[in-house]
């Protein structure tokens, strides 16, 4: 046999299923290289925009799992009007607490769960890629808005550039694709993400310094195999009618409000005006000559109080559950941000389908 034979096989094909890898943009430089459109659904574009609610147990599984926002595909979704009926209660409240004299920490503080809840439950915008990294390894590169948008920018002038496909699997000097930097910033809801094309510094035989688009050629097992190796972007989350999306919020619901009264829309929510400080008992010293020593008596009057300082803090009370005839709910869970955590679950739950 000879060695030197190149395996065009997909040895993915051969596993029981295939696993789902997803590149995760790291802080600082991350290279990629986009790929072509793939599928017939994907209609020429390279990526799939997708509106993600996280944060919600699946009644099927008991697991906490993203998923995909019907608004795209039937223009209504159920998440997003109740999202939007909690804004417009959020906007009540505060309107009500700053009437009834609340200072803005004050309220900051009272709301600070709901609005987390509101923030948390608001479906993502993200838009998925099929992308090569130097290594060789195709995968699903998710991106934000923000990273989306210069993505597109730095493609556009690609194409007015050399008026070739930025996405091109060959390397030819009529006809190649370009390798990008995915840069990210910061921390939580401080990050920052940005695309810019690679580059390389060249100098010139005069000396001169000049910068080069990398058209580095993708590693050839990718180019041979794509077909095998990239993702239907349309497949990556399950799409759920409206009416399946209502099922699942109406299960999550009872423990939502269990652990964010405020959200329960059936009932007004309780404000109560923050309690003032209680007064300080003043003790005023004798000034008659001393007497004679009596025996010890309990001291009924109180100096040191220790909610004085709490009490100076304002400390709101949170109100009490309401009761609820729905489900039970699953058990409960802190509020779900899209972080690394999370991110690192769904990888879990596209490999458990």
């Amino acid at each position: 046999m000879n060695q030197n034979t190149k395996i065009k096989l997909n040895l993915d094909s051969l596993k029981s299923r295939r696993e789902w890898k997803r590149h995760k943009v790291k802080d600082g430089h991350n290279i990629f290289r986009i790929l072509p459109p793939f599928g017939e659904a994907s209609n020429g574009y390279p990526y799939r925009k997708w509106q993600i609610i996280w944060g919600l147990t699946d009644p099927e599984s008991g697991r906490a799992r993203p998923f995909a926002s019907s608004m795209t595909s039937e223009k209504r979704c159920p998440v997003t009007e109740f999202v939007d009926c909690l804004k417009e209660r959020a906007d009540n409240m505060k309107a009500q607490l700053q009437t009834m004299g609340w200072g803005d920490e004050e309220i900051n503080a009272r709301m600070k769960d709901f609005n987390e809840l509101i923030s948390n439950l608001k479906p993502k915008t993200v838009y998925i890629y099929n992308a090569a990294d130097k290594s060789g390894d195709v995968g699903l590169l998710e991106l934000k808005s923000t990273a989306h948008k210069a993505m597109k920018r730095e493609m556009n002038q690609y194409i007015q550039d050399y008026n070739q496909d930025p996405t091109s699997l060959a390397s030819e000097d009529d006809n190649s694709g370009v390798w990008f930097d995915v840069t990210r910033e910061g921390l939580g809801r401080d990050t920052e993400y940005d695309v810019k094309k690679c580059q390389t510094k060249v100098k010139g035989a005069t000396g001169k310094v000049s910068f080069e688009d990398d058209r580095a050629a993708l590693p050839e097992a990718v180019v041979e195999n794509y077909d095998n190796l990239a993702y239907d972007l349309s497949a990556v989350y399950q799409i759920k009618t409206f009416d399946e999306l209502q099922t699942v919020l109406e299960y999550n619901l009872p423990g939502i409000i269990e652990l964010v009264p405020d959200a329960d829309l059936s009932q007004e929510p309780v404000l109560e005006k923050p309690a003032a400080p209680a007064p300080k008992v003043q003790v005023a010293r004798s000034t008659a000559p001393a007497q004679a020593a009596r025996p010890a008596a309990k001291v009924q009057v109180k100096i040191d109080d220790p909610t004085d300082e709490e009490a100076a803090e304002v400390v709101v009370p949170k109100p009490a559950p309401k009761a609820t005839t729905m489900r039970a709910a699953p058990a409960k869970q802190a509020p779900v941000t899209m972080d690394d955590a999370f991110m690192a679950e769904a990888d879990a739950i596209l490999n458990d389908r």
